[in-house]
């Protein structure tokens, strides 16, 4: 029973006129009587009868009709909400992005002037939040617009992806003001101490990626006791704990308790103290002079 036969049942009822029945589902007559005359061939049972050029509905065909009103107005309500999350989603422009990423995002400017420039485009923003892998899963499926990530993996070129580099920022060695080291005044001495004390570090695989890169070259051997699942978070467990912490510096607000000093290699170049952070959009997408405009206002 298809829920079109559903709504002929209720139209019966309500125009009791084959004609009006069928404007109203916008079929021609016949198929309106087809439908009924398949109706009862299915159920086995009589369930409409004509009185004085009127369709009324039969003993059975009432019993029905308290059924398909049930389904009816089911379906429409589904139909009603459903339809309400699809034109929500059509006006929502979605940038996923992970731990670090959505710091960053969220702590800059670049919401309010995405909010300027995608008026025409969408009338929410949002941000996901999700490993490096989910989001490429996402942005595939086309439930998320437009990706950042710490610099890690890339597809290969020619996919269905595009990338860029959106910047790099240095990292920083967090001190909390009460720990012994936040005295130190010479900062080569200062890196040659960090080994005696513990960190407490980001769940982010691409800053933890830069910090190791980083102590390797340093030969530093730096041992971390806790991982936290974001910025603030971390921030507050080093000013609370008193132990040390690295971050990009795009990523650190202003904060009270903590000092910020710049990690500068002893040995080789620098770059392994840069955390650099990538986007990524579906090569497909509608409008790619749109995407350099979002490009240029999320840059490091």
């Amino acid at each position: 029973m298809s829920l079109l036969k559903m709504k002929l049942m209720v139209l019966i009822d309500r125009y009791k006129q084959i004609t009006a029945v069928a404007n109203a589902l916008q079929i021609k007559q016949p198929t309106v009587s087809f439908h009924m005359k398949k109706m009862e061939e299915e159920w086995g049972v009589k369930l409409f009868e004509m009185r004085t050029g009127k369709v009324l509905l039969t003993k059975n065909g009432k019993l029905l009709l308290h059924y398909a009103s049930q389904i009816d107005q089911l379906y429409s309500e589904a139909e009603s909400r459903l339809g309400a999350i699809h034109a929500a989603e059509k006006n929502r422009f979605v940038i996923g992005c992970t731990t670090s990423t959505a710091a960053y995002l969220t702590s800059s400017a670049a919401i309010g002037k995405l909010r300027a420039l995608t008026g025409s485009h969408a009338a929410v923003i949002s941000v996901a939040v999700h490993d490096e892998d989910e989001l490429y899963q996402k942005l595939h499926l086309g439930t998320i617009d437009f990706i950042l990530y710490g610099a890690g993996k890339q597809q290969a070129e020619g996919s269905e992806f595009r990338y860029q580099t959106m910047g790099a920022s240095p990292l920083r060695l967090i001190i909390p003001r009460q720990h012994p080291l936040y005295e130190s005044s010479e900062e080569r001495s200062l890196y040659s101490q960090l080994e005696k004390y513990e960190f407490v570090e980001l769940a982010d695989s691409s800053v933890a990626q830069h910090i190791h890169e980083w102590s390797r070259k340093c030969q530093y051997s730096l041992t971390s006791f806790a991982s936290y699942g974001s910025v603030e978070l971390l921030l507050h467990a080093a000013a609370a704990s008193g132990d040390l912490a690295i971050l990009p510096e795009c990523l650190l607000p202003h904060a009270a308790k903590l000092e910020e000093l710049e990690l500068t290699l002893t040995v080789l170049d620098d770059e392994a103290a840069r955390w650099t952070m990538t986007a990524s959009w579906r090569s497909q997408h509608w409008d790619q002079a749109f995407m350099q405009q979002v490009l240029e206002i999320i840059g490091l």
